[in-house]
């Protein structure tokens, strides 16, 4: 179901934008600075209701303007449409499906996912365990529809179990209160490496691919002793959870270890090995999201000459010649790009922030 459609009112550094994508590959480039990454951005902000590059609503917003729009449209492949819209207005974010408003982000990002690789992706490999969390509970989320529901009601039983700790309840009643909190904390495990699993074994296929002389792993870690009964887990943590005032085990502590040879990548693997890393990790998620959740997709790719050489260009551009997701990816020159060039669908140059079709 691909994104038909773009209008941009005030956003970033772009003037007012009204352009038609195709499915398949669009290009986007245009010199540093002049708006290709703002583009991509508005494109991701539509979809997901966040910002890639992670600002607020605010800082996104055009000098001497109190509101921002950005308004699309998806075609499913019924010929039914869905209009999508985001708005900055009155300093709040509204979010809006066929002019009707919608109550939750995660409602409306259901519908069209959206997935943008940059400059910053390797973060996946680097940062926190949270953000790998992030990074499995999003393919979770879009290939088992029901996930969102069980991580919400989670989410409520965590934050009522970290209360109850901060407000000194006894070990008995705290214990008959968690009754729910391991049920639900079961059930995300199981969701979750479920996914796992299957994403195992296809990442297995690109790393092979780009990094044929080197082995890279990923284990799920639950976030307690896998042979660990978390209710006991619990009970037996009870005092040092009281101390704490925060409920240390269960699925909030787990994490998606990546390993290189089997160390782990981020301490080992070169800036460029870990770009490829992540590359093969995005396009996995993008090709279960296809195969599994029945769901097309928009994958945004900001300045991938810069981040591959020729060489896994071409191969990255080969995987996604046969992955039948919508494809927009940015550059600087089009000369570094000769290789999609000639696969793209749609050409779109920026330029002090104008976005103009190039007709082909």
């Amino acid at each position: 179901m691909p994104l038909q459609c773009l209008k941009t009112f005030h956003f970033r550094n772009l003037q007012d934008v009204n352009i038609e994508l195709n499915s398949g590959l669009q290009i986007v480039y245009g010199d540093n600075a002049s708006g290709k990454t703002s583009l991509l951005d508005a494109m991701h902000l539509l979809c997901s209701g966040k910002s890639f590059v992670g600002a607020s609503p605010r800082k996104l917003l055009q000098f001497n303007h109190d509101s921002f729009s950005i308004n699309g449209e998806i075609k499913y492949k019924n010929n039914l449409r869905e209009k999508l819209q985001f708005r900055w207005e009155d300093s709040r974010i509204h979010l809006m499906v066929n002019h009707q408003a919608m109550q939750r982000s995660s409602d409306y990002a259901a519908i069209q996912p959206v997935r943008a690789i940059t400059p910053l992706s390797y973060k996946l490999l680097d940062d926190s365990p949270d953000i790998r969390r992030r990074f499995i509970d999003w393919g979770v989320f879009h290939v088992k529809h029901d996930y969102i529901e069980i991580w919400r009601k989670f989410q409520r039983a965590l934050a009522q179990r970290n209360a109850m700790l901060v407000a000194g309840t006894d070990a008995r009643t705290l214990i008959a209160w968690s009754q729910e909190y391991v049920q639900l904390s079961l059930l995300v495990d199981q969701y979750r490496a479920e996914y796992i699993d299957e994403f195992r074994q296809k990442l297995k296929i690109l790393t092979e691919l780009f990094l044929p002389d080197d082995s890279v792993t990923i284990n799920y870690q639950r976030g307690w002793n896998e042979d660990g009964d978390l209710d006991t887990i619990l009970n037996d943590s009870f005092r040092r959870d009281t101390e704490r005032h925060f409920t240390y085990y269960g699925p909030q502590r787990a994490e998606l270890s990546i390993r290189m040879n089997q160390k782990i990548a981020k301490d080992v693997a070169s800036r460029g090995q870990k770009k490829l890393i992540t590359f093969a990790l995005y396009l996995t998620q993008a090709r279960i999201q296809q195969n599994i959740g029945h769901q097309d997709g928009l994958l945004l790719i900001d300045d991938l000459p810069s981040e591959l050489d020729a060489e896994h260009q071409r191969m990255v551009m080969d995987l996604l010649k046969n992955l039948p997701t919508q494809v927009v990816l940015s550059c600087i020159d089009l000369k570094q790009m000769e290789i999609a060039e000639g696969m793209a669908k749609k050409l779109f140059h920026v330029k002090q922030g104008h976005v103009k079709e190039v007709v082909q």
